[in-house]
């Protein structure tokens, strides 16, 4: 039986929260603060993006089940 990451609800949320965070839409309207010279939004987006990648090859690693060999 194939299975596919697409098909965990948790893996799924995880993906959306990153996914959603990683985009600065809580920066708006707030004055600019800077750490080590860059934006905070700019920190928080890449910290976001970070984890995304993280969750997208845990959920490769941990539920990619492919059914066949090569």
């Amino acid at each position: 039986m194939e299975d596919e990451p697409r098909r965990h609800l948790r893996y799924l949320l995880l993906v959306a929260i990153c996914s959603l965070g990683s985009v600065p839409i809580l920066f708006v309207e707030q004055e600019s603060n800077d750490l080590l010279g860059f934006p905070l939004w700019l920190w928080s987006s890449f910290f976001f993006t970070a984890c995304l990648s993280v969750v997208t090859a845990w959920g490769i690693r941990r539920f990619w089940k492919d059914g066949g060999s090569d």
